[in-house]
């Protein structure tokens, strides 16, 4: 069954289809790219308080809606990451651990855009942004979700949020 576009759907109904589509892109990625089981534990509100992990990609999204995909990653799992795709030791931010990052979120939003079909949307380039005590701005009004999840490598979490275009 295809998804409605958002022309003919609230912006909720859009979120709620949009959130399978990331969450099967994200295991899928992990599985493929990185030889990793994973495991989807939470699906909660974003909110201020909501804790990012120290490495984190921001990718825009335009067209039908607008909004961010952000994959964060905790440091064990970025260079885990790092590991399993290029068989290279990191222990330091930025450089190839931000990179990696940077293409792991490309890739899942990537594959969540070619399973939303039905809709017209571009991504923008990704960009990663490192430290303990960061927060990610959603557009106002688009109610922002995280879901949390475990994986062999660490755990990492998806956050987006979108609007009405």
């Amino acid at each position: 069954m295809t998804a409605a576009p958002p022309s003919t759907t609230s912006l909720a109904t859009v979120t709620a289809q949009i959130v399978n589509p990331l969450i099967e892109a994200a295991l899928e990625t992990f599985d493929v790219m990185l030889e990793c089981q994973s495991t989807r534990k939470e699906l909660t509100r974003k909110t201020r308080e909501t804790k990012m992990y120290p490495v984190t990609a921001v990718i825009g999204l335009s067209g039908q809606v607008t909004g961010s995909i952000c994959v964060s990653l905790s440091l064990e799992a970025t260079f885990s990451a790092v590991k399993r795709m290029i068989d290279v030791d990191v222990d330091e931010l930025p450089g190839l651990a931000a990179d990696a990052v940077a293409e792991l979120a490309n890739i899942i939003a990537g594959t969540a855009k070619n399973k939303l079909s039905s809709y017209t949307l571009e991504l923008g380039l990704p960009s990663v942004i490192t430290g303990d005590d960061h927060d990610i701005a959603f557009p106002s009004n688009s109610n922002p979700l995280c879901v949390a999840f475990e994986s062999e490598i660490g755990p990492f979490l998806i956050a987006f949020g979108f609007v009405g275009s």
